[in-house]
């Protein structure tokens, strides 16, 4: 039986399209599951335990050109503190303007992110998730550079994995991939989609965290080092830099890699290939910085001193690769982006079967 959860709140949010209540752990009838119905009472003990719940959510609404088409909030009640909180959303990544290409990846295209598996176009990690719905039930398409239909979940910080909070880590991965294939699955229904979309693996594993020793490469790409003056040795106490990464792995999808040290991380690799996700980086590569251009001529790029992106035509499709330094290292300007992106398009390239790639900056002869 569900129950009011604040009678001023639920006002303000039936007035806006929206509706509130709480609920006990596990009183709720199947139709009254909360996100559209996608979410289960199995998945919600997943993320939540056995806490009493409070639930906002906004009707899903269907427009050619709207961004966002629905959000849905679950909060945990009942605690003198801020308890956990929940928030899904249905909107379209923005690949004509470029305003997406910055804030949605440093979120949720981060290595904290472990792929949810072949044919499932999304990642997630303890604290965020998000699925690529397919392009020919939703629109968008490489043809007029739409980026695509999405439905993300964050709960908490992003670019971390939250096990010192979670007894187990992996058990709330794969929570987090759980609910967003549940959540996907009913949006798509919603539209009446008939794609049926593949269970999540029953496990989702942690992403990879090691230690760069001298003279290894970066984030494991091959033949990929840092310029001459990064490697001298460090003064007694210091270590080498960018001798921390993290790694998502080698997604055919994403794969993605931040280097750095105790600090944290200051340099990310990324290399795109999903068609939509690439769509959201075309700003970027086109009014980026300097241009950058390929002497097989098939793909253009730009660069600056925070951000190097390059899209190329490959025989499986548009690929993205990105160099970004968010932070310099002592006694080094910010210059690693320029040094770096010919090595990681060549090594990239020739990973994912779309070699050779030999770039080159505009002002080169």
């Amino acid at each position: 039986m569900r129950t009011a959860a604040a009678t001023g709140l639920a006002g303000a949010l039936l007035g806006a399209g929206l509706t509130a209540w709480g609920t006990g752990a596990w009183d709720r009838e199947p139709e009254a599951a909360p996100c559209w119905g996608g979410l289960g009472d199995e998945t919600l003990k997943g993320l939540f335990g056995d806490a009493r719940l409070g639930v906002e959510e906004q009707r899903l609404t269907w427009g050619a050109r709207e961004s966002v088409l629905g959000t849905c909030r679950i909060t945990e009640q009942g605690k003198r503190l801020a308890g956990k909180r929940l928030t899904v959303r249905v909107h379209r990544l923005d690949g004509l303007r470029g305003t997406d290409a910055h804030d949605w990846p440093a979120e949720f295209l981060n290595p904290f992110m472990t792929p949810l598996g072949k044919d499932l176009p999304g990642m997630a990690s303890t604290t965020r998730a998000w699925l690529a719905l397919p392009a020919r039930c939703v629109g968008g398409d490489t043809e007029d550079r739409d980026g695509p239909l999405v439905v993300d979940l964050s709960s908490g910080p992003a670019n971390y994995d939250d096990d010192w909070a979670f007894e187990d880590g992996d058990a709330r991965r794969t929570a987090m991939g759980r609910a967003v294939v549940e959540t996907a699955t009913t949006v798509l229904r919603s539209l009446g989609c008939s794609t049926t979309l593949p269970a999540p693996p029953a496990t989702l594993g942690n992403t990879i965290e090691e230690d760069r020793a001298a003279g290894e490469p970066l984030c494991g790409v091959k033949g990929l080092h840092l310029p001459a003056s990064y490697t001298k040795k460090p003064p007694p106490g210091d270590r080498m830099p960018f001798d921390e990464h993290r790694r998502s792995g080698d997604d055919a999808l994403i794969r993605v890699c931040d280097a750095g040290d105790s600090i944290g991380p200051r340099l990310r690799l990324t290399t795109v290939t999903h068609p939509g996700l690439v769509n959201v980086f075309t700003a970027s590569a086109l009014r980026g910085g300097a241009g950058v251009t390929d002497a097989e001529d098939k793909g253009y790029g730009s660069v600056n001193a925070a951000r190097a992106a390059y899209r190329a035509e490959c025989p499986s499709g548009e690929v993205v690769f990105l160099v970004e330094q968010s932070d310099n290292v002592q006694d080094h300007p910010y210059d690693l982006t320029a040094a770096l992106l010919p090595g990681y398009v060549a090594a990239e390239a020739e990973r994912i079967g779309c070699g050779p790639l030999r770039i080159r900056f505009d002002a080169e002869d």
